[in-house]
């Protein structure tokens, strides 16, 4: 029988990100959570804990793919057969593992990534499935009623790697930290002839960035929205794969078209403008001259100011939560003040 393990990356966790985890622990044979934030989360250790859900803190070392390269040999010594990546945001349908075990095991150990089609909540609509030449893009029609439809990306999330798949291809490119490992890892399964395939019958929901869609005229466009340094490492990476990959596959240069799109929408419709468009620039001539790594070993400045942004936003959090607990209490006075019988006096 095919054992197909779970690896859940964990980063800044809600509770009800937390419950699913730990719901998803019954539905696999193995389940593996990593804590990519520098310091443990008490929080996410306790509850995890409390139901018997194995955790590993990896505090963010080389990023997303770091974490993935640490959970995936984990799971692989412990005998797993395939493993099943999931973002802390993603919702797998109940049939799942059923499916994604069956499709294992049909495969018969052979190398392959399998995937579900990604319907994007923020969006509201899926994600493009795509097939390539390797020197065109082309949009999949899907077959509602096929097992396994070849294709030639996925994202991460939901994404199956087999064991012969990973010792073929190796671990992911922890020099990209993050956004692109997940299209780097699938460049190098086509040149790897490691087939790729998306299942038609699971649809993973998933939110990719905080879009909003726009009217401009009578046109209808989305933003993402990231963050200045998502814009910093997306443009890098987006730079990094079309000097690694293009000459043998010159549709590597495809995500760079999209670091220009995202400059237009940048510029037309989304906020702090002048902060992004420093960004993506900063991270085309890294990527061009191969400056790769964290953000705070490539531009201390900018990371400085990323971790001030974010510390101001946690402290604006803990305001947010303290006021919530005094508005409670008052609340609870009050509703306990009603609730007094009146004393009467003679």
């Amino acid at each position: 029988m095919t054992i197909l393990g779970a690896l859940i990356i964990l980063f800044h966790p809600s509770e009800e990100q937390l419950a699913r985890a730990v719901a998803m622990r019954s539905a696999c044979d193995r389940l593996l959570v990593v804590d990519n934030l520098p310091l443990p989360d008490a929080r996410a250790a306790m509850m995890l804990g409390e139901a018997g859900v194995a955790l590993l803190h990896h505090g963010n070392r080389n990023g997303i793919a770091g974490a993935f390269n640490c959970g995936l040999s984990a799971l692989f010594d412990e005998g797993v057969d395939a493993v099943a990546l999931f973002d802390q945001d993603s919702e797998a349908p109940a049939s799942y593992f059923t499916v994604m075990r069956d499709r294992c095991a049909a495969m018969n150990g052979r190398a392959f990534l399998a995937g579900p089609r990604i319907f994007d909540e923020n969006d509201q609509r899926f994600l493009p499935e795509l097939a390539t030449s390797g020197l065109t893009v082309e949009r999949l029609s899907i077959h509602a009623d096929a097992a396994l439809q070849r294709c030639a990306f996925l994202i991460s999330s939901g994404c199956v790697i087999s064991r012969e798949a990973f010792a073929r291809l190796g671990r992911f490119d922890e020099a990209l930290f993050i956004d692109h490992v997940d299209t780097e890892y699938c460049f190098r399964a086509l040149l790897n002839n490691v087939p790729v395939y998306v299942v038609p019958s699971l649809v993973l929901l998933h939110r990719i960035g905080s879009r909003r869609r726009h009217k401009l005229g009578s046109l209808e466009l989305t933003t993402m929205n990231h963050p200045g340094f998502r814009r910093y490492y997306s443009a890098r990476n987006a730079m990094q794969l079309a000097l690694q990959y293009g000459m043998r596959l010159p549709v590597a240069i495809v995500p760079n078209v999209l670091t220009l799109w995202q400059i237009v929408q940048i510029v037309l419709l989304e906020k702090d403008k002048l902060a992004k468009l420093t960004a993506i620039a900063l991270g085309l001539f890294d990527g061009f001259f191969g400056r790769m790594g964290p953000l705070q070993r490539t531009r201390p400045r900018l990371a400085a100011k990323v971790a001030k942004i974010a510390k101001a936003a946690d402290a604006a959090d803990a305001a947010d939560a303290v006021d919530s607990v005094r508005l409670g209490e008052m609340n609870a006075q009050v509703a306990g003040e009603r609730a007094m019988p009146l004393t009467r006096h003679s």
